[in-house]
């Protein structure tokens, strides 16, 4: 078996960290933030990973903090008129055999957590990497004061990953010339409409929203991307006045409640970062937002971690001994370079179809939604591909 030290403590890394564990190898995860940091946003985790946690008995702890969305309601943001719902629920529950739930981050990376520390894996927080090394027989991680060494490391430390910049040939990334904003806010303060057992999603022109309720309903989250010729850089921390977004989206009146209780807002840019097609070099390999970052358009950046975790380990399992150390890396590049390029491909094209200019061809675009809507499976199995594919 082998000493790995994982470098991130998020979805990636607690998901691999503990799968791995399961197995017997010695696990030790590095966070560079503390134990309390707060991310506060809200994510969706779909089938294709709900089945991966399922193995690892985590799924009713996931169902029990989750709200649980009964269908998609696509909605003209200029109009505030429904075009067409995609259902979701247990009808989607049923085609998928998982369901699609709607959290808190915070809630999925608590309940990984727990899961780690249950099975012994250490994790150090407020341990920020300053050097990592390697040669053929060992891979070290360097703190300020002090060194780590084992048998492999994996990279799991996000889309400014300092370990994808230290060993791996690091193009610059190309802003797509699009800014995405998000906050949370009490339902209370809201109408009814924003906490329903639903997912909203409104188009507009160059710009879309997405809202939905977590933590039992007490909050709902939402996430305003739109195109923006102004370069703005990809760190998630930043805050930013209200006043900017309510005049950003100030044509979608449906929102008009929501900009005059946002209390806190972040926003980033949206970057395209090219796919490494090899995921590892000699004892240092990347997963999830570190080698693949994908844009939100799909909602499939905390389950594509998850799925890379989940064939890492078997292909670890399946080849843990030292002589074949360099197949199953390469092994496991291989079997998720396809998938993972496929998604950030669609979730591309979902971003152009979302942002439609054209009024012609975004009323066309509506039509065929509305049009589809009345075949319930069928935007469903457009993309079965994502959500009955998978690892499992």
């Amino acid at each position: 078996m082998f000493n790995i030290g994982i470098v991130g403590a998020g979805i990636g890394g607690l998901s691999a960290g503990l799968m791995l564990k399961t197995y017997g190898h010695q696990v030790t995860i590095f966070e560079k933030k503390p134990a309390s940091f707060s991310s506060g946003v809200g994510i969706q985790v779909s089938s294709n990973a709900i089945r991966i946690l399922r193995q690892f008995e985590l799924e009713d702890d996931i169902i029990k903090c989750s709200n649980f969305p009964l269908m998609v309601d696509c909605i003209n943001g200029h109009s505030a008129k429904k075009i067409t719902s995609i259902p979701l629920g247990d009808y989607a529950k049923k085609k998928f055999n998982a369901g699609f739930y709607q959290l808190h981050r915070n809630d999925l990376i608590s309940i990984l957590k727990n899961k780690a520390d249950d099975i012994g894996i250490k994790i150090h927080y407020n341990s920020a990497i300053i050097d990592l090394l390697q040669n053929s027989s060992k891979a070290t991680l360097k703190f300020e004061n002090d060194q780590f060494n084992c048998d492999f490391v994996i990279g799991a430390d996000g889309i400014n990953s300092l370990v994808r910049k230290k060993i791996f040939f690091d193009k610059p990334p190309n802003f797509l010339k699009q800014v995405a904003y998000r906050t949370l806010i009490p339902s209370k303060k809201l109408p009814q409409f924003f906490s329903q057992d639903k997912t909203l999603l409104f188009f507009g022109s160059g710009k879309h929203v997405v809202s939905y309720p977590i933590k039992d309903k007490s909050l709902v989250n939402f996430v305003f991307c739109m195109d923006s010729h102004s370069y703005y850089d990809n760190s998630w921390t930043k805050q930013v006045p209200p006043l900017e977004l309510s005049k950003n989206f100030s044509d979608f009146l449906v929102l008009k409640d929501v900009f005059q209780e946002i209390k806190s807002l972040k926003k980033w840019g949206l970057f395209d970062y090219p796919i490494l097609k090899k995921w590892s070099k000699n004892r240092v390999l990347l997963l999830g937002d570190a080698c693949h970052p994908i844009l939100p358009y799909l909602a499939q950046g905390a389950s594509q971690a998850i799925e890379d975790s989940y064939v890492l380990y078997q292909c670890m399992k399946n080849n843990c001994y030292e002589d074949y150390s360099t197949y199953f890396l390469k092994e496991y590049s291989d079997k998720r370079y396809m998938r993972v390029n496929k998604i950030k491909k669609a979730s591309k094209q979902n971003a152009f179809l979302y942002h439609l200019r054209n009024p012609i061809l975004r009323l066309l675009f509506h039509f065929l939604l509305k049009t589809a809507g009345y075949f319930p499976n069928f935007i469903l199995q457009r993309f079965n591909w994502i959500y009955s594919g998978g690892p499992l």
